[in-house]
């Protein structure tokens, strides 16, 4: 056996015992000297005799070890020295530098032109490589800035003539491994490497050629919409996109689902009952563009994320489906894809000047960018947990985060270490290893690193407890999370899902916010919730916020029943408000999308906003709801009237109506015990009592019909009789969005 293959064969055995124990420094220094002893091999070897066999075993072996997150970590100074010195040995010494140090820490790595075109391909694999985690401050901004100036160089080698062949092998390979999640945890706007990004990818994919199709005006129809996602199972992307068509009204739109995977959930099951129809795709892109072009879509809303990853989702987003091609909040940044037209945010999630971060219009609801429907498939806990459970003593302050693993950067454990160094005797509870970010987290890894940045900040490992448990619902989450005094949030990336579990409990969140919409969505509840309060803009102000909570047993509780109260009807659990101004910004975009042309509608920068008569307070509701009633849209009304008899629980006129509503639509059963409940709030309600003896007598209820007939009398001879409905619908008055 030669000396290279003797380092090959060293070298991936200290890799495999690396991986089994990321967090033993032994086994990181065993598997840096092999690494070196490979690297130095292939070099004094291949400059005698040049061994494709060699190379592509170090192209599989680079491949292992970027897998293995070896090289995440910060590399040292004479690794990146020795890697300058191969690099400019040739082919060979650059494949011996690329096992030594990741791309995005080595400023001098060879630019493409420097590259024979042979290793395009690997080249490009080793470039946008995505870290599994961030080891140390400042890394995050230093890979932006390295994956920006290699999409840059990457997208002018497509605008050459250089060859066809290995350049579209090497975008192919871009495809494959390029993922955006971690630029999600710069601070800026990712505006420019998203527009890269997708002409990168339209090159490598889009051979189709169909970049429009015409819009009819929607006059006298329905719209007909399609929501694509890859599915409609338990998922983050199913929670936030199902509000949104949810309770789109019928008689306006025509909702069709798409989907590449079926899961036959309980929740999918719901989720394919709310539209018109349901469709799962075919394999292969080109049969999935024909069934959606033939669909005849007005307008296509892309509800998985098309930011991070490409998959088919992304690929499908690519293309034209529609006349209006739309993403919504599950897209965690502009798309930078030319397919698409409208990106839809909301008001309390976006700065002034945001539409610079988008290449889409921007399109924005009223309020939080975000709604979420929990309810469907709600399930009680596996298990409860107690402080004793997890080693926490009673009296202990507890800190928890339900944040993923990728969102707690070292810039965020940092934080979190100088937060417990200042409330002595305070514990920080984790569970950050969610399934809907990935199957497999480094946790060995990561709990290295969080005992090393408690440490180095004076705080100690004993204060952090981080949960493994794959738990099978959000509900498990939360029965954890109960545990906790105060929930702590992350930045630059925020949270948003994971915020709603903390308020479901009551308990205080402490939110930093920034500049870009994935640092402002926690904060655009809160200050739904008129929390704004808990809302901050640096990490003195977070760090100042989290003490004081910590401290004042209190003022904690206060909030806790100002949460408890906010929550009981918050706008971001509304499906109904959410799919009614979510219809609205489809209609207003599509108006204006027919009105314009296509060409003068993408060239505008105007903000596209919901209308301003969306009924989305509880009076407006009970107006819309009449009026509904009163063009003969029972059934419609029900709809508005079941969501007011939860924000307005204690208003007589909402449950009357509701029962109007319900009997109309022959809920006979349903109706009277709305006006029961009623008449317990408003016993003075002559016609209610009337009702309520005519549809007991009809249901047989006898004694409850005698009942009634009494109030009836007593009321008749008294001065006591409330009049009619308060809330009287003018025929004048147009429809809302009609």
């Amino acid at each position: 056996m030669d000396l290279v293959t003797q380092s090959f064969v060293a070298c991936r055995t200290s890799l495999a015992a690396y991986v089994d124990a990321p967090d033993e420094a032994e086994r990181w220094f065993a598997l840096r000297r092999d690494r070196l002893a490979v690297a130095r091999a292939m070099a004094k070897q291949l400059r005698k005799k040049m061994d494709v066999a060699v190379l592509q075993s170090a192209v599989e072996l680079q491949h292992a070890i970027s897998a293995s997150g070896a090289l995440d970590r910060e590399v040292a100074s004479e690794d990146i020295s020795l890697a300058d010195q191969l690099a400019r040995e040739g082919l060979a010494g650059l494949v011996a530098a690329m096992l030594l140090v990741s791309p995005w820490q080595w400023s001098k790595a060879p630019a493409y032109k420097a590259v024979p075109d042979a290793l395009w391909p690997a080249y490009t694999g080793w470039l946008f490589n995505a870290p599994q985690g961030f080891s140390a401050t400042g890394q995050i901004e230093a890979f932006a800035k390295h994956v920006l100036r290699r999409l840059e160089e990457l997208d002018r080698l497509v605008g050459s003539h250089r060859p066809v062949k290995t350049l579209q092998s090497a975008l192919g390979v871009f495809a494959s491994v390029n993922n955006c999640i971690p630029l999600y945890f710069s601070e800026g706007s990712l505006v420019r490497h998203m527009e890269l990004r997708a002409r990168l990818l339209t090159a490598w994919r889009t051979t189709d050629r169909c970049n429009e199709l015409p819009a009819r005006p929607r006059a006298g129809r329905r719209l007909r919409v399609g929501f694509i996602n890859r599915h409609f199972g338990s998922q983050t992307e199913t929670y936030t996109t199902l509000p949104t068509f949810e309770h789109l009204d019928p008689e306006r739109f025509e909702v069709c689902l798409y989907a590449h995977h079926v899961r036959e959930s309980a929740l999918e099951k719901y989720v394919r009952g709310r539209a018109a129809g349901f469709t799962q795709l075919p394999e292969g892109l080109s049969r999935q563009l024909d069934v959606l072009r033939s669909a005849e879509l007005d307008i296509a809303v892309f509800g998985t994320n098309v930011t991070a990853v490409c998959h088919e989702v992304t690929q499908l987003a690519l293309h034209r489906v529609a006349p209006l091609q739309v993403v919504n909040n599950s897209s965690c940044t502009t798309t930078g894809l030319p397919a698409i037209d409208v990106y839809v945010s909301g008001t309390a999630t976006e700065i002034p000047d945001s539409t610079s971060h988008f290449t889409e219009r921007l399109a924005l609801l009223s309020g939080p960018a975000h709604a979420f429907n929990y309810e469907v498939d709600r399930q009680e806990p596996s298990r409860r947990w107690s402080r004793s459970d997890l080693g926490l003593s009673k009296d202990a302050v507890v800190f928890v985060s339900a944040a993923n693993y990728f969102k707690i950067t070292p810039e965020m454990r940092s934080a979190w270490a100088r937060l417990l160094a200042a409330v002595p005797g305070s514990r920080l509870v984790l569970h950050p290893f969610n399934p809907n970010w990935s199957s497999q987290y480094p946790i060995k890894r990561f709990r290295a690193e969080m005992a090393a940045a408690l440490e180095a900040k004076g705080a100690h490992a004993s204060q952090l407890v981080v949960s493994t448990n794959r738990f099978p619902s959000r509900a498990d989450v939360k029965a954890l999370l109960s545990v906790g005094d105060v929930y702590l949030d992350t930045f630059p990336f925020g949270g948003v899902n994971s915020l709603v579990d903390p308020l479901e409990l009551g308990l205080p969140v402490v939110a930093w916010e920034g500049q870009t919409m994935r640092s402002r969505m926690g904060a655009a509840l809160l200050r739904q919730l008129d929390l704004s309060e808990l809302v901050v803009q640096d990490e003195e102000g977070y760090r100042a916020l989290a003490v004081a909570l910590a401290t004042d047993v209190a003022r904690r509780e206060g909030l806790r029943k100002r949460i408890q109260k906010a929550m009981v009807a918050p706008l971001f659990l509304d499906s109904l408000a959410a799919s009614d101004l979510f219809g609205s910004v489809l209609e207003e975009a599509y108006d204006e999308l027919t009105r314009l042309g296509p060409a003068r509608f993408r060239a505008s920068k105007d903000i596209i906003r919901s209308a301003p008569d969306v009924p989305i307070d509880a009076g407006a509701r009970l107006h819309h709801a009449c009026g509904l009633l009163a063009a003969g849209r029972s059934a419609r009304a029900v709809d508005y009237l079941l969501v007011l008899v939860n924000q307005s629980p204690d208003e007589a006129d909402v449950w009357f109506e509701l029962a109007r509503a319900l009997s109309e639509i022959g809920r006979k059963a349903q109706a009277l015990q709305a006006l029961e409940v009623g008449v317990q709030i408003d016993a003075n309600r002559l016609s209610a009592w009337s009702q309520l003896a005519e549809l007991a007598a009809e249901l047989g209820l006898n004694g409850l019909a005698d009942e009634a007939r009494r109030a009836v009398a007593r009321l008749a001879d008294s001065a006591q009789v409330t009049p009619g409905p308060r809330v009287i619908p003018s025929p004048a008055e147009p429809a809302f969005a009609t």
